[in-house]
């Protein structure tokens, strides 16, 4: 885990990373290759969704925890901003960007990832602290 970081570089990775997601989203649908429509089952975008939004997760309570917020505190806020932040993202596919649409199921996607990234943060970080690596 990158806990080697400063909290401004903790910070300035975390913001870097919502842009990223930013120009992701923003991207027109066909910039994307087509997947074989028995791709659809699977869904694989919404894969991409989760993988997205786990780093988010791990990148600001990276900072949090540079700027020693407390623990629980860290875990609401990057969850609620989290869900925030994912709403947002569908909400401007849907009226900003060209050949983007909003979708429930990409939401869904994007906020099971913040999760999954809090859940395994605050995993791996009680392991460390258990075995004083942290």
């Amino acid at each position: 885990m990158p806990f080697f970081w400063t909290s401004k570089q903790a910070l300035a990775i975390a913001l870097l990373w919502m842009l990223a997601i930013l120009l992701l989203i923003g991207l027109p649908g066909n910039s994307f290759p087509k997947v074989s429509k028995w791709m659809d089952v699977f869904q694989p975008d919404k894969l991409i969704h989760i993988a997205m939004f786990f780093p988010f997760a791990w990148f600001w309570l990276i900072y949090f925890y540079k700027i020693k917020t407390q623990k629980v505190r860290a875990l609401f806020i990057i969850s609620f901003f989290g869900i925030v932040y994912a709403s947002l993202t569908e909400v401007l596919q849907h009226y900003i960007f060209i050949g983007r649409n909003a979708n429930i199921p990409d939401a869904i996607a994007d906020i099971i990832g913040v999760l999954i990234g809090v859940l395994t943060f605050n995993i791996i970080r009680n392991k460390l602290i258990l075995n004083k690596k942290l």
